[in-house]
């Protein structure tokens, strides 16, 4: 039975197992910094723990770990949260296997953010990766040093997750701090995130050095908004807007690849609820 060590457990992790463990896998174990603040649908063995310290690395990632899940966050108690949260945990982990001579199965969730594009342009995987921000630089960085850690890695570039409990556009239309602008955006569910990687794990076959991770409708910002206002009971006519294009640019991503693979997509279109 393959075992499967998560770096980071969080939702897509905890959704990751849940999947895995209806399809058997049961040698399961993931490193996070508050097991006990934890739901554990799937049992996983939860060892307490941060991302960023060799010592709990080694304990989470041995000699029997044939598959590694990265699914880290941003590190918010530091100033340079996108650095710590990702660089330096990969870097621990590249030291760690090359250490150890371990060549294991590693899937690094990452995000369309590495992409700078702000024309509206279509973007797929071999479109340029030249972020434009320091939070896309880092993740850039940190895929860099995980694709040197072991030659069976796959990057998984998401775009904008959204799910339960992700409430952060919402939370913005509500208070009226939104702001509509000519943007091109991109979205993919959580449960979709989750579905792809343990698809993966499941069909190694299909794996690719890099996946776009996003639904199949690039949606204007206006659009995207609308439905969600619809949802809320919100006034679009409401909400300020702005000519200028924000940090996070205007790009539609395109999922051939994730399509080529075979998975399915749960949620095909943005539909919120």
């Amino acid at each position: 039975m393959t075992a499967v060590s998560f770096i980071g457990y969080g939702d897509i992790a905890t959704r990751t197992s849940t999947a895995l463990i209806l399809s058997s896998y049961t040698k399961m174990r993931g490193l996070c910094r508050y097991p006990e603040l934890k739901d554990n649908p799937a049992h996983v063995e939860l060892i307490a723990g941060d991302a960023a310290n060799a010592a709990d690395i080694e304990r989470a990632v041995t000699a029997e770990t044939e598959v590694i899940i990265m699914t880290l966050t941003p590190n918010r108690q530091s100033d340079d949260s996108y650095y710590n949260g990702y660089v330096v945990p990969a870097r621990i982990l590249q030291n760690h296997l090359q250490t150890n001579g371990w060549e294991p199965r590693i899937i690094f969730v990452s995000s369309t953010g590495v992409y700078g594009q702000r024309d509206g342009s279509w973007v797929d995987e071999t479109s340029p990766a030249e972020p434009n921000d320091q939070a896309g630089k880092s993740l850039l960085q940190a895929e860099q040093i995980i694709a040197s850690a072991s030659p069976h890695t796959s990057i998984l570039r998401c775009s904008g997750i959204y799910g339960p409990e992700r409430t952060r556009l919402a939370e913005l239309l509500i208070s009226g701090e939104g702001t509509i602008t000519p943007a091109w955006t991109n979205r993919i569910h959580a449960d979709d995130v989750a579905g792809f990687i343990a698809y993966l794990v499941q069909h190694p076959e299909k794996s690719q050095p890099v996946f776009l991770v996003s639904d199949d409708e690039p949606l204007l910002q206006e659009d995207a908004y609308g439905r969600l206002a619809k949802r809320l009971g919100i006034d679009l006519r409401t909400i300020a807007r702005s000519e200028a294009i924000g940090r996070r640019g205007s790009k539609r991503i395109s999922n051939r690849l994730l399509h080529a693979s075979g998975y399915q997509l749960i949620h095909p279109t943005y539909e919120p609820r």
